[in-house]
């Protein structure tokens, strides 16, 4: 399948080399990657000039002039047709023009009908015929979609018109050209300037673009020049207006432009700016320099609703609370006003600026209400130089800056029209404190230092990224942070940097700091790595329990986060009541860390629902601060050890398909002895037939008797001699019968958990195996283990465990007994309670055999195809484990998790006895 950016550039190829009839459908076709066999299929039937891909495509060829008519003409006659029989998109092209339509009800939109130097443009309506879905943005979104279409088309004709700018000076000089170019369609149609007063002037240029280039480099000149200065000489950009604000202050060079560029940046300022929403300008913009991202226009733009997750805990809440204390009492109001004024907000990762726009337009509200009330009229106090930004990419920086801009002026253009207070848009104030830099090399304090008097959050939503997918430049970036302060940092998220230089950043200045990270730093391995450094002199002060961070993508898959505000530690006084994180009065200055003040409650949200708390655990857990570290045995009394699978490392020499197996038994099945069944998770999960030589070492000789297996034993011995082989390796060269890591073989029956397991699956699939299957590397497994920890195993609440404390193999859990076997905090269970585990494991596999002929393990686990039966004998057993676990009823899984690491917390420090309810429920 093509990506987004390819298919673009081969519908911008074929635009410009367009062939005639029927080879233009095909042409197309293969330009958006459909099937190259289903094009050899048409080859002949397009040769006159229409050709019908069933259900996909309907195409016809028409006369100059007569592509809209075609297709209104072929629209008619789909409709006469069933609708499942209904080509997915119609196309009439007549030489020059195309007229498309996707039939699909999903899209109610009116048809494509543009020249042939819009395809490329206009190209995602084919994207269903090369596999890929349409993303169609909800009409208000509309203009932004089109905005970013048609400079996207400008960008990239001055791109081509430049083939030497490959330097980073260069693409430097190319994005500053691109904001200011940006800046002026915008102040066209908004206010800012005279009405088209840029885009008449650019028309009077020439029409073949030869003194577009300096028309231009002239006309941002003038914009940089006070009118004091302005010379007399009256030239078609002399009604443009003195603009400042630093936006045509840096001397680049001008990009070289042709008749091309002009046309398009005609074609731009023809479109209403004024319909652009300044939120998700930034981002959109964006789309702008990466092709990719081209075909998913608007799928990458962060809510508002989501970055107000973020803003509203850590600030606006404390705002609107204390401008409702105030009243309509003048002097609480004029000290809330010049609170407002003494607010910074730093975006370390701040990309295209969206948490600062948004920040910046909900103070701005705040501080209208407060005008209203005060019925005494001002200039804003809210300057833009209070948002700070660290920003590494370029382009990114000088949209966030022309965000502010915007939001700026819209702002104040309602604060003219609520309160009849008009304000000076131009010259610009200096949009913000953009750095553009490294967040890792940078010195955050260097960007917003500390300030008397100021106040100050940090927020943003950094970049994730797993350790398996660093750069070498972002392994340095952690290294650089976390060297000598975390020992195994090779095992964080690359967005726990943030957290760390936020530690930092806090400790120095006071400042509160809040970001959205994938919730893989608050779960498994990364805890006990990351967090007792993170809370040494800080407290989580509110979290945001896991939930989907997305966008406005139509198919939007979403990463899972979390968010944490975390602030400096402040002692609880005793006699402190338990109030809400949002009382200023107790808080003080946001950015004071000197103030004596009482802890004010935390609060926690899970979903729609937020609770006050005292404490909030790495875990996002209430109640608790402990973190859960690996244990050598079970911690649980009643709990069997589980091992780590026998470990071959044989250049698979060892280890034999059905096939190998089949065929060694075919002409000497006295091997039959010294061959076991293998399970890895694949072979547990997958149902996957594969064998091992399992030899004793009273056994060798009889084995080598056997010349495939002598073959086999001499082909592991040269493996493990290798010069590159590990010293282990070496010295186990010369026992090839046996695996390197041998932890051994059941008498009975062994229960193995596989060491990766899907996300989405409710439960663990666990199985009970003969004493004959040998355990790999890939698996855990307990040998000869009472049956009842099967049952153990395959309930909810040890599967909330794994996902809680676990690991992770990119977003699957994955098992580590050390970690969750031997941590999970089973009260101690009767008798009784065992048989009735063993009983529900034993009706769980029951089930499994009933539902399950021709179905793996994995495929019986899908959670929209499980069956019946099985799921109903997982809930049975699951009502069970919550017993023993105690008599309390759990309103989540996120309840269900703090409960278990409370008792985790009692059980390490030795407090071993049960509750009396514990003790009822296990009776």
């Amino acid at each position: 399948m093509l990506t987004p950016g390819e298919i673009y550039s081969n519908l911008d190829n074929l635009a410009a080399e367009p062939p005639a009839g029927g080879a233009f459908g095909l042409a197309l076709m293969e330009a958006v990657g459909a099937p190259r066999a289903t094009i050899t299929k048409l080859r002949d039937t397009a040769k006159g000039g229409a050709f019908t891909w069933t259900r996909m495509l309907r195409f016809e060829t028409s006369e100059p002039g007569m592509a809209d008519a075609t297709l209104d003409r072929m629209r008619a006659e789909v409709e006469t047709s069933p609708k499942g029989r209904r080509p997915r998109i119609l196309l009439a092209y007549d030489g020059e023009r195309i007229s498309a339509y996707d039939t699909s009800p999903r899209f109610d939109e009116e048809p494509l009908r543009v020249g042939l130097d819009m395809l490329s443009l206009e190209g995602d309506v084919f994207f269903p015929l090369g596999g890929h879905e349409r993303y169609v943005p909800k009409k208000e979104r509309m203009a932004d979609v089109r905005a970013t279409r048609f400079i996207s088309r400008f960008h990239d004709a001055v791109r081509d018109a430049n083939p030497a700018w490959t330097r980073d000076v260069d693409r430097h000089a190319l994005n500053i050209f691109m904001a200011r170019v940006l800046f002026c369609l915008f102040s066209d149609d908004v206010g800012i300037f005279e009405k088209d007063v840029f885009e008449a002037a650019v028309r009077l240029s020439n029409v073949d673009g030869s003194d577009l280039s300096e028309f231009l480099q002239n006309a941002f000149d003038h914009m940089d020049t006070p009118p004091k200065r302005r010379s007399s000489e009256t030239r078609p950009w002399s009604r443009l207006k003195y603009v400042n604000g630093s936006l045509f202050e840096e001397n680049v060079d001008m990009p070289a432009l042709d008749g091309r560029c002009r046309k398009l940046l005609l074609d731009c300022a023809g479109l209403n700016w004024k319909l652009i929403n300044p939120d998700i300008f930034g981002s959109m913009l964006q789309a702008v320099v990466d092709v990719e991202k081209r075909g998913e226009l608007g799928m990458h733009y962060t809510s508002p609703s989501n970055i107000m997750k973020v803003l509203e805990p850590i600030l606006l809440d404390q705002l609107h609370a204390e401008l409702e204390r105030a009243g309509a009492n003048r002097g609480r109001l004029s000290a809330f006003l010049q609170r407002l004024s003494r607010i910074r907000v730093f975006d370390p990762a701040c990309g295209s600026g969206n948490f600062l726009i948004l920040a910046y337009k909900e103070m701005r509200a705040l501080e209208m209400e407060a005008m209203r009330r005060l019925a005494a009229p001002r200039l804003s106090g809210i300057a833009l130089k209070q948002f700070f930004g660290i920003e590494i990419d370029d382009f990114a920086c000088q949209a966030a800056r022309l965000g502010l801009w915007i939001a700026k002026y819209q702002c104040d253009q309602q604060l003219e029209l609520d309160l009849g207070q008009h304000t000076d848009f131009l010259p610009l104030q200096k949009a913000g404190v953009i750095e553009r830099g490294n967040a890792a090399e940078v010195d955050w304090l260097a960007v917003c230092p500390a300030e008397d008097g100021a106040e100050t959050v940090v927020v943003g939503n950094p970049q994730f990224r797993g350790s398996s997918y660093w750069s070498p430049g972002q392994k340095a970036d952690m290294a650089r942070v976390f060297k000598g302060r975390v020992k195994n940092w090779g095992n964080l998220d690359y967005v726990s940097l943030w957290f760390a230089k936020a530690r930092d950043y806090a400790l120095a200045t006071g400042a509160p700091f809040a970001f959205v990270s994938t919730n893989s730093i608050v779960q498994g391995v990364q805890v006990p790595e990351l967090w007792p450094h993170l809370m040494d002199g800080l407290e989580i002060r509110f979290a945001h329990r896991s939930f989907k961070w997305s966008n406005l993508a139509a198919h939007n898959a979403g990463v899972t986060c979390v968010i944490v505000g975390m602030g400096l530690k402040v002692e609880r006084t005793e006699a402190a009541p338990d109030r809400r994180y949002d009382l200023i009065d107790d808080l003080g200055s946001l950015g004071s860390a000197s103030r004596s003040v009482t802890t004010p409650s935390k609060r926690l949200f899970d979903g729609d629902t937020v609770r006050d708390v005292e404490v909030i655990g790495p875990y996002l857990a209430p109640g608790t601060t402990v973190i859960v570290a690996k244990a050598s045995k079970p911690l649980a009394p009643d709990l069997e050890p589980m091992v780590f699978g026998n470990k071959p490392t044989d250049g698979g020499n060892l280890l034999l398909d059905r096939n190998e197996r089949d065929a060694l038994l075919s002409t000497h099945h006295k091997a039959n002895r010294f061959l076991r069944r293998l399970y890895g998770s694949q072979e547990l999960m997958k149902g996957i037939e594969r064998y091992c030589l399992w030899v004793g070492d009273d056994e060798v000789d009889e084995a080598k008797a056997i010349p495939e297996i002598a073959r086999r034993f001499e082909a592991v011995t040269r493996d493990r001699s290798k010069e590159k082989a590990s010293d282990v390796s070496k010295a186990f060269a010369d026992r090839p019968h046996r695996f390197l890591q041998r932890a051994g073989a059941a008498t009975s029956h062994t229960i193995m958990v596989p060491r990766v397991s899907s996300l989405n699956r409710i439960w663990l699939p666990v199985d009970v195996m003969s004493a004959d299957a040998i355990t790999h590397d890939r698996l855990f497994g307990i040998f000869d283990g009472t049956i009842w920890q099967a049952g153990v195993l395959s309930s909810r609440l040890h599967r909330l465990w794994l996902e809680g404390v676990g690991g992770r193999l990119k977003e699957d859990p994955s098992y580590v007994n050390t970690l969750v076997w031997n941590t999970f905090p089973l009260p101690s269970l009767s008798e009784r309670r065992k048989a009735d585990l063993e009983e529900h494991w034993w009706t769980i596999d029951l089930a499994r055999k009933e539902a399950g002929f021709g179905q793996s393990l994995g495929e019986l686990y899908v959670p929209a195809a499980m069956p019946r039966t099985l799921r109903r004998a997982h809930e049975e057993l699951d009502a069970t484990m919550e017993t023993i676990f105690g008599s309390r009823r759990y309103r989540s899984d996120a309840d269900r998790i703090e409960h278990m690491l409370q008792l985790y917390e009692r059980m390490a420090a030795g407090e071993r006895a049960p509750t009396t309810a514990q003790k009822r429920a296990n009776a």
